[in-house]
């Protein structure tokens, strides 16, 4: 288990149906796809030959967490966020955190350890890597409230796999996974499933094959698509475009009856010379 941290932090969940949980934010590196409107990017292509481990004398992020180092960099996290905060929910994202699905087990359940107060982890992925008939194991802990954030691309081109080639062959995938991870964590842990799509017009169709196609897709959340901020020389254009695509996805969800998620840390938290959403918050709080 050699997992890449790049960003811990304590913030608010910005979507989905727990939106505005203050929530420690566990950001792990590199992702399984490559979807152009990410907006966590210096996140995606971290290289590990590059990066320190995790030690009592290295805790600059980013760093390398592995089977030897969980225990003290969970006991990091309780002295330095969960003593300091009332916070009962943990939101491991990343890039794509199910890269990493011994790290994430080892924070939801830990032998030796274990996060203190916290009481639910929220897991944002792209699904992909939900494709293990042994994948309900992760989540086996009656203890802990698990919530699988499932937000799947639906643009082909994202896909570094020659056998992704159109939408059909994305919701194929899906639903091989629902059969071999999806049903089977649903039925035998305590864990519930969202999903979210990231809307714009040009999508909409794609979104509509996904739902009618792969099954139980329910509680869908929709998120407006938020602008390529590095084409703009003005904030409040800029700010002005994402208003305009919240107000296409509100209609949308009008529309077909779904819950709109306006991804309230782009309004709250945008930092528009270098848009790192979350990465200032805490600077001087440490």
């Amino acid at each position: 288990m050699k997992t890449i941290i790049t960003q811990i932090i304590v913030t608010v969940q910005g979507e989905g149906p727990t939106a505005g949980t203050p929530v420690l934010l566990i950001r792990t590196g590199n992702c399984n796809l490559d979807c152009s409107f990410c907006d966590t990017k210096w996140s995606n292509n971290v290289k590990s030959k590059e990066i320190k481990k995790f030690s009592n004398r290295n805790k600059k992020l980013p760093f390398i967490v592995d089977e030897n180092t969980i225990d003290d960099f969970i006991n990091y996290l309780n002295d330095n966020f969960l003593n300091k905060f009332r916070i009962d929910t943990t939101l491991i994202t990343g890039g794509e955190p199910l890269m990493n699905k011994e790290f994430v087990g080892s924070l939801i359940y830990n032998k030796e350890t274990n996060l203190k107060n916290i009481t639910r982890i929220e897991i944002e992925t792209n699904g992909v890597l939900l494709n293990d008939p042994k994948d309900y194991l992760l989540f086996f802990h009656w203890d802990k409230q698990i919530q699988l954030n499932i937000s799947p691309k639906l643009d082909p081109m994202y896909y570094r796999s020659e056998k992704i080639k159109n939408v059909d062959d994305i919701i194929s995938l899906f639903d091989k996974n629902r059969i071999d991870s999806f049903e089977r964590i649903l039925k035998d842990t305590p864990t519930t499933i969202d999903w979210k799509f990231v809307y714009s017009k040009s999508a909409e169709a794609d979104i509509d094959s996904f739902i009618t196609q792969v099954r139980n897709v329910n509680n869908v959340y929709i998120m407006p698509l938020t602008p390529d901020y590095t084409k703009y020389k003005s904030e409040m254009k800029f700010l002005e475009d994402f208003r305009k695509s919240t107000y296409d996805a509100l209609e949308y969800c009008m529309k077909k009856g779904y819950v709109l998620s306006p991804r309230m840390h782009v309004w709250v938290f945008n930092n528009f010379s270098h848009r790192d959403e979350y990465i200032d918050v805490m600077k001087g709080k440490e």
